[in-house]
């Protein structure tokens, strides 16, 4: 028995969620690959996989161990980089996660160039809005838009700053009014971010002193994506990021308002595991988003 091999095909059947997607992956038969994982359970002698006509899920010892095996293989992958002929270059496969908004809105659109230029790389990108552990995922890297990162043993590097702006469509100004104030904003139709750092409050800084307002939406959704057509077709005023409301504010489909009460500022973050060798493969991933992002970020609202 290979057990390197069985747990890189163990590891592709929980990825890839089949024998069949993780058979083509390796190039390898269906046959194969369901005797790497009866190998390597034989071995344990526990049950990784539960399978069903439908589906093929890790069991809880499965779960366990396909994190450990994704831990050592990717430890293996960079130390035969570090010690062989292609050390300083970047090269496998890089395991990306990022918020699912900023993912699909800013990542996305530069994957194309970013394998163009490290055509040795593969990439695995998994988009999602909640903060996940990056070592117990096994993710090599993380972008975080975050007020303030959360303590733990992550290097972060702070790639540019951005700025929330409260935003409505014109169609609900004119049916509304337009806020000056947050006592009158208090009194509008808000759309909230539910997993938002802080929940359920705005707050902003006005002439120097700091004021919050009690969002009470009449919508909160755990996407800012989804939140942007309801927002558009004028069901209520956001506080929005720039890289998500720029191009519609440009447009004149959003209108900027309240440019008095400033948000408070966020950061954008590649952050990676600490006690990890920075693999070139990720120390390419960190210089390609400061190139993109860190000298003037795309969604920067000049100001009037």
């Amino acid at each position: 028995m290979d057990k390197l091999a069985a747990m890189r095909t163990f590891r592709r059947v929980v990825e890839l969620g089949g024998f069949s997607a993780a058979a083509r992956s390796l190039s390898l038969s269906n046959a194969g690959v369901s005797k790497h994982v009866q190998e390597l359970e034989n071995l344990l002698g526990v049950a990784l996989l539960a399978r069903t006509t439908r589906r093929i899920s890790p069991t809880e010892a499965g779960r366990a161990y396909y994190e450990r095996c994704a831990r050592i293989l990717d430890d293996l992958e960079e130390a035969e980089l570090a010690l062989g002929s292609l050390r300083g270059h970047p090269s496998g496969r890089l395991r990306v996660n990022a918020p699912m908004s900023f993912g699909i809105l800013q990542i996305a659109p530069l994957i194309p160039a970013f394998l163009e230029d490290h055509p040795s790389v593969t990439l695995d990108v998994v988009l999602n809005d909640r903060i996940v552990d990056l070592v117990d995922e096994g993710f090599d890297v993380g972008i975080r838009v975050r007020r303030k990162l959360e303590d733990s043993s992550l290097i972060a590097r702070r790639i540019c700053s951005m700025r929330p702006v409260l935003v409505a469509a014109p169609a609900y100004l004119q049916r509304y009014g337009e806020p000056r104030s947050i006592e009158e904003l208090r009194n509008h139709r808000l759309l909230d971010y539910s997993f938002a750092e802080r929940q359920g409050e705005w707050t902003f800084s006005v002439d120097d002193q700091i004021v919050s307002l009690p969002t009470n939406p009449v919508l909160s959704i755990n996407s800012s994506l989804a939140k942007l057509p309801p927002l558009l077709a004028g069901v209520g005023i956001a506080l929005e990021q720039p890289f998500l409301v720029s191009p519609s504010l440009r447009s004149g489909a959003l209108a900027q308002i309240m440019k008095d009460h400033i948000a408070p500022e966020y950061g954008l973050h590649v952050v990676y595991p600490s006690s990890r060798h920075l693999a070139p493969k990720v120390r390419a991933f960190v210089d390609f988003m400061i190139e993109k992002f860190g000298k003037q970020a795309p969604w920067e609202l000049k100001q009037e």
